[in-house]
């Protein structure tokens, strides 16, 4: 049997409850029946197999896989070539481009106590911008600039490059927030959660509480996050937390997460042990892969988050001084799109600096130095790993933001 077509090199399979599905690139996920699988399979980008599609149709009947390849062209994971395939994404993307940005994160403050070795806020030298706090004005004026749909994207992302405990307003922000019915979520160390802290976000309305924890006793979290992660402090504000939560009306869903590191490594067992069998409902505990390299052996992490990018038609992350970035990899405000101190979302969204980052994405024109430049999410980059990403060795999805 002749291939008679190419599928999509931006096709991104995971599995979910042991099921496949297939993630188009642009927001869409995808079941594939027994057939729909079976030409995955065989005609993967840089894997194609004309003996296991000859095969298939043995197996499954040549009327089968007949309907299994009009229905992937008709999904969009299937096209005569790579040229039809790039100008279908193009096509896509435009026409989904939002009149302003959905928000993928907030930065409320980029102060942060911690010395991670895997973030370039705890590392010397790594991130020179001003560090402060937002203004609650400048707060209050990017709520009332969101996309109306917002709350139905995702909800808001309260960090970036900083511990938002330390910022001085917090309670107050979420509460501005939930007043307009979006909800909230946040990652922090909780050895700045106090238990005072922990009841005024709860009652605030906060949706979501990522809790990182990536030691189980005082040398290895400390060793790990530096010498402000004090762990009697954080098992004592977390056990307050939960104990505040099983309390509330409407608890937030709390995420207890240990990154999987070398320093840590022999504490996973322990920490799935302690929390990961609270009997709390809305209790989550897991352990994280690094998604970068480790900070002591270099390595990479074994099962990188890679998604294709379509940040530049899609979200931005505002900086808590009000400078607006592509996204959460800029951490030192290295491709500023606007201000929002003198401009509006809208006109940050639709100027020159966020069009030309588009048609550079759109183009494969990425420069030498770019904020983009050896990105995994970028378009070619996404493509060319493409036979990496075969469904046979499809992974659980990771706990989503």
């Amino acid at each position: 049997m002749a291939f008679p077509l190419r599928l999509s090199p931006y096709l991104r399979p995971f599995r979910r409850d042991g099921q496949l599905l297939v993630d188009d690139g642009l927001g869409a996920v995808h079941a594939p029946s027994a057939p729909q699988a079976a030409v995955l399979r065989t005609l993967w980008p840089g894997r194609e197999d004309p003996a296991a599609l000859a095969a298939a149709a043995e197996v499954h009947g040549d009327a089968a896989i007949s309907e299994a390849l009009v229905t992937l062209v008709d999904q969009g994971l299937a096209f005569a070539d790579r040229a039809e395939c790039d100008r279908a994404v193009d096509r896509a993307l435009d026409r989904g481009l939002p009149p302003v940005p959905f928000l993928d994160q907030i930065e409320l403050t980029n102060v942060c106590p911690m010395r991670c070795g895997f973030c370039p806020r705890g590392t010397p030298g790594k991130m020179v911008r001003p560090t402060g706090f937002m203004a609650r004005a400048l707060f209050e004026r990017l709520l009332d600039q969101l996309h109306p749909d917002q709350a139905r994207w995702r909800p808001l992302e309260l960090h970036h490059l900083g511990e938002s405990l330390l910022h001085p307003e917090l309670p107050a922000f979420v509460a501005l927030a939930t007043a307009r019915g979006l909800p909230t979520e946040m990652s922090v160390n909780p050895s700045h959660l106090t238990p005072e802290l922990g009841r005024a976000l709860i009652e605030a309305g906060l949706g979501r509480l990522v809790i990182s924890l990536d030691g189980i006793d005082a040398p290895t979290l400390a060793a790990i996050r530096g010498p402000a992660a004090r762990w009697d402090r954080a098992e004592r504000n977390l056990e307050a937390l939960l104990a505040c939560a099983a309390g509330a009306a409407r608890p937030p869903t709390i995420v207890i997460q240990m990154i999987d590191l070398a320093r840590n490594r022999h504490q996973h067992e322990a920490f799935r042990a302690r929390w990961g069998a609270l009997g709390l409902p809305f209790v989550q505990a897991y352990v994280k892969d690094l998604d970068g390299p480790d900070p002591d052996t270099g390595r990479a992490s074994a099962a990188p988050n890679v998604y294709l990018c379509g940040y530049p038609w899609r979200s931005v992350v505002v900086l808590w001084d009000g400078r607006v970035v592509p996204c959460c990899r800029d951490d030192d405000a290295r491709l500023v799109l606007g201000d929002l101190t003198t401009q509006t979302l809208a006109e940050i969204w639709h100027g020159p600096a966020a069009q030309a980052l588009r048609a550079a994405h759109r183009d494969g024109a990425v420069a030498r130095g770019h904020l983009c430049d050896g990105c995994a999410w970028r378009r070619d980059a996404f493509a060319d790993a493409a036979p990496t990403r075969h469904p046979d060795v499809a992974r659980a999805a990771p706990l989503q933001w």
